[in-house]
């Protein structure tokens, strides 16, 4: 019978520390495993991770109905078969029409129609309080529809809540924010924006010297840092814009 998981970890919870005990008790028992991301850069984060669509073959553009593109006799089919445990983290970012190519795929291969995937252990992580799918200029109801919540697989999976903010469990006020932005339930504005508290932001002035400002703020060791690697290769300041 397939045993067909979700692990909702909220921001902090370090779904991905769970997802390394899960992999290790799988290679101890010398089981095959495999472990999928939505992200390039999260997959990179896991050893031996790779990304959805490169590992299932999923086409970039995907409707209802959809497959993926490999055979019953690739490689890729006899891995899959092969494979004692899948996990595909940050599956709240992916379109519900993905999954469910996946699972048209692995019931078929496996040959066993009537079970979600095909009667293979899937284990999903994800938190749908963080980036949703991506659809172009699509409505709050139309990126609903194409998340994981609205598909057919859905009822079949056993929900599983990591709900502990291990990365911020000596600053509660700040978990139960992150909690309220994410319910929302934080106060807003008149633009319906929320208002970051003062504590967590650097001012911007316009100045020149703003950007030196934050890199300052946020790594006051870098210059005694830069000539080690690890030190530099472990640290990043993340934007939302390519500037």
């Amino acid at each position: 019978m397939a045993v067909c998981s979700l692990w909702m970890g909220l921001v902090g919870v370090e779904r991905l520390i769970c997802i390394s005990h899960c992999l290790r008790c799988y290679v101890v028992r010398t089981r095959l495993q495999l472990q999928q991301l939505h992200l390039g850069v999260a997959a990179s984060i896991m050893p031996g991770g790779r990304t959805a669509h490169s590992r299932f073959k999923i086409p970039l553009t995907i409707d209802d109905g959809a497959i993926c593109t490999f055979t019953k006799q690739s490689g890729t089919s006899k891995l899959l078969q092969k494979a004692s445990l899948i996990i595909w983290d940050e599956a709240s970012m992916a379109k519900r029409q993905s999954i469910e190519a996946l699972d048209n795929i692995m019931c078929d291969i496996m040959g066993r129609p009537g079970l979600p995937f095909g009667g293979k252990t899937i284990v999903f992580g994800g938190d749908f309080r963080q980036v949703l799918p991506v659809v172009c200029k699509g409505s709050r109801a139309q990126i609903v529809a194409a998340s994981l919540r609205s598909s057919y697989l859905w009822e079949s999976m056993c929900h599983l809540k990591l709900v502990r903010n291990m990365r911020a469990k000596s600053d509660p006020w700040f978990a139960e924010y992150l909690l309220r932005v994410g319910g929302g339930t934080e106060e807003v504005n008149s633009d319906g924006d929320v208002r970051l508290p003062d504590e967590v932001c650097v001012p911007y002035t316009g100045d020149d010297r703003d950007l030196d400002i934050l890199i300052d703020d946020i790594d006051p060791s870098l210059n005694e840092n830069m000539s080690n690697t690890s030190y530099i290769t472990s640290r990043a300041i993340l934007t939302t814009q390519n500037d």
